[in-house]
């Protein structure tokens, strides 16, 4: 038990590791007021479960982990108006002014899941997982744990057992290095989609990451996580051929978008599965992989890529042998993959070959997450994955890419119909490719926790009204009730969409432009009005209320509301452009242009009123993850790259797949590359040519990728409020002169 404040000294007993962790947890978020929970931890308890009680004036919390008694207090706070938030989507919303009373009498929540999953590996790259230091890891644990997380990803670090693993097979350093990627890219280098890739990864990052690693497992165990950490899923240096006697059972992968294919080894070699013990050994002696029943590993081969064969012996013995190489050095080993390869190659993987994929291994000793299953749910039509057991995911954002987006009603009757059917579910969660976007979305999911049947998504909106800010007014209300209805409403008819919508701004220019780069649609599938019309009340609410002003959570919702607003209005003065050009009407065109890069300037103004929305912040904080000025300009070019071109070339199909809305990246890229267009159409008007154009933008993205330390903005200017009211003045005033 963990009595946060002593009645008498004599009194105090001995704390278990997970109620010092939970502790540690709460205080971090409320501060002197955890010491209003009695912790206790209960190993007896079930898991994923806690009991609220009474004890004297505090709110004892009783569950089996560390993780379930953040759950419990949460699930209170929720109760009594609480939310917490990333600090990018407006940080915590602490209504702690009155007293934390006691229950009246006991409430007990078990949940329906054995797992509650999160990250993606993607995550790594696009949410900068590589550049985080200790501070904003420990943050992302305990709002982990709070949520009831308990089935992380958590493979950083791995780099440095990697080196280890071919240096015992005599690789130099230099050849290692000729094959690793850049931190910002090391996701898919895990997955075999590319090698070098900006890379090398340096010595001195690789033991940083080390020590990283360490410290996130340590703490995510005392909570009472069970990680998911990394295996060999098969990828391997072109120079390990050269240090072999018989090097056959290297093949050269199919190959992924732009970048040269990868090597990989058979997965039924003896060679595999040395390599397999190998790492697996070296990785449990760095890092500990702990005594219980189960220990988790992720392995994931044909990530967007094409097995050689679809021949069913062959994928049944594939998963076989991957397993059997897990099992050998760790007897408890259950193997974690992403159920995403069945998505992104249905013509490959039809039922047949899913089934010999994922039964060639005992059941329950493979779980799949059934990614994007809000929208394009696999176990539906396998049977529920032919009775493996699996974790229904979802992926609320793709690449990181700004713009106001979801589906609640579409989220909420999703989770609980694979909750409530006959099939082979353990759990559910989140497996965004980034994290710090539309926080309703996820405070939604993580709901269903502990409250797993449908949710009536008009009282759902109340309350989180209500727990968002301290108080409450009509026009809050008003306000998210229109974003309800468009911008959060997303449905099954749009299920192709990836994420947020494609952003005029953002697309490399063009005209009928209909998609940003490879992937985001750009189509008006709600009333832009009521975005406008929301960011009107936002403002009635600020005039009603101007303590309202001083909170981050309002801020932000004001200012990512106005960011909608503005960009949206720019799309609508894009088709005038278009039909002024078309139409031959060089004045009318001339006189549009202003109004179009006014959008983009105020678009990036009112970014300036957050941090983590500014590429200064984002440069910033790579750079100190270089410890030489060398790998600091690696970091800077790293963190370019992933949010604008991607690579490896100028004409690669990647490009804006990971686009950002931020304060600085408008000014000096995008709003650039606009007005480069407009001037070469104005200049060009009779015999214009995309073609030229585009091989000249190239060639300037790409000298803009190769910039650094160039000095950007890293502090807020405060003014975001100011410029959400220019905005709704300008694009109300514009769409009244139309």
């Amino acid at each position: 038990m963990k009595l946060l404040t002593l009645l008498l000294p004599t009194l105090a007993l001995s704390s278990s590791p997970g109620e010092d962790a939970a502790f540690d947890t709460l205080t971090s978020i409320l501060g002197d007021r955890a010491t209003s929970f009695e912790l206790v931890e209960d190993k007896t308890a079930s898991p994923l479960s806690f009991t609220i009680s009474p004890f004297g004036e505090k709110i004892k919390i009783t569950a089996e982990s560390g993780v379930s008694l953040c759950a419990g207090a949460y699930d209170y706070l929720k109760s009594n108006d609480n939310l917490l938030s990333w600090a990018a989507t407006g940080g915590d919303s602490l209504n702690l002014l009155k007293p934390l009373t006691p229950p009246a009498s006991p409430i007990t929540k078990q949940s329906p899941y054995e797992f509650v999953y999160y990250n993606n590996v993607c995550t790594y790259g696009y949410s900068g997982y590589w550049w985080w230091n200790w501070e904003r890891w420990e943050r992302e644990l305990n709002l982990m744990a709070m949520q009831g997380i308990n089935f992380p990803l958590l493979v950083l670090g791995q780099e440095f057992i990697w080196n280890q693993v071919w240096l015992d097979y005599n690789l130099s350093q230099s050849e290692i290095n000729d094959w690793n990627a850049g931190p910002a890219f090391a996701a898919w280098f895990y997955m075999g989609n590319l090698k070098g890739w900006e890379g090398p990864i340096s010595l001195d990052y690789q033991e940083r990451t080390r020590q990283l690693q360490k410290k996130i497992l340590e703490k995510a165990r005392a909570l009472g996580m069970k990680p998911v950490l990394p295996s060999f899923s098969g990828f391997v240096p072109d120079a390990l051929a050269g240090h072999l006697e018989d090097s056959s059972d290297i093949k050269l992968s199919s190959g992924w978008n732009s970048y040269d294919p990868v090597n990989y080894v058979e997965p039924t070699s003896d060679l595999f599965s040395n390599i397999t013990s190998s790492f697996m050994s070296k990785f449990c002696a760095e890092f500990g992989c702990e005594d219980s029943d189960s220990n988790y590993w992720a392995a994931d081969l044909y990530n967007e890529l094409s097995p050689p064969s679809a021949d069913l012996d062959y994928l049944s013995s594939v998963s076989n042998s991957v397993y059997a190489a897990m099992q050998a050095v760790d007897p408890n080993a259950i193997w974690v993959t992403q159920g995403w390869m069945f998505h992104s190659d249905p013509e490959f993987w039809q039922g047949d070959q899913i089934k010999a994929f994922v039964t060639g291994v005992s059941t329950g000793k493979l779980i799949v997450l059934d990614l994007h299953a809000e929208q394009w749910p696999i176990y539906k039509d396998t049977d529920s994955f032919y009775g493996t057991p699996f974790i229904f995911d979802t992926i609320f954002n793709f690449g990181g890419r700004s713009g106001m987006y979801g589906r609640l009603e579409q989220l909420t009757n999703e989770i609980a119909e694979a909750t409530e059917g006959e099939n082979t579910l353990v759990g559910i969660g989140v497996a965004p490719e980034a994290i710090e976007t539309n926080p309703i979305s996820y405070d939604l999911q993580f709901d269903h926790v502990f409250n797993p049947t449908s949710h009536d998504i008009d009282n759902y909106v109340e309350k989180y009204v209500a727990r968002r800010y301290s108080s409450s007014n009509s026009a809050l209300l008003s306000a998210w009730k229109l974003l309800e209805k468009s911008v959060y409403n997303f449905t099954s008819e749009e299920n192709f969409m990836q994420g947020a919508p494609g952003n005029i701004i953002v697309e490399r220019p063009q005209w009928n432009a209909t998609q940003v780069g490879c992937c985001a649609e750009i189509k008006d599938f709600y009333d832009f009005q009521d975005v406008v019309d929301a960011l009107r009340f936002f403002l009635e609410a600020s005039d009603d209320n101007s303590e309202l002003e001083k909170e981050s959570a309002f801020r932000f919702d004001v200012l990512n509301t106005g960011l909608q607003a503005v960009t949206n209005y720019a799309y609508e003065v894009y088709t005038s452009l278009q039909q002024s050009f078309e139409s031959g009407d060089k004045d009318a065109f001339e006189s549009s242009v202003p109004t179009f890069m006014k959008c983009l300037s105020l678009a990036d103004a009112i970014l300036a009123d957050q941090p983590e929305r500014m590429l200064g912040f984002w440069i910033e904080n790579a750079r100190l993850a270089g410890g030489s000025d060398q790998e600091k300009d690696q970091m800077e070019e790293n963190a370019r790259m992933i949010v604008t071109v991607w690579g490896p070339n100028k004409d690669a199909s990647l490009h804006e797949y990971a686009f950002r809305l931020w304060n600085g990246l408008i000014d000096t890229f995008y709003s650039e590359r606009w007005s480069k267009y407009f001037a070469t159409v104005t200049e060009n008007w009779e015999n214009f040519d995309q073609s030229s154009f585009d091989d000249k933008i190239k060639d300037w993205e790409w000298q803009w990728n190769s910039l650094k330390g160039v000095e950007l903005p890293t502090t807020p200017n405060g003014q975001g409020l100011e410029v959400a009211k220019q905005i709704y003045d300008f694009v109300t005033q514009e769409k009244k002169l139309k």
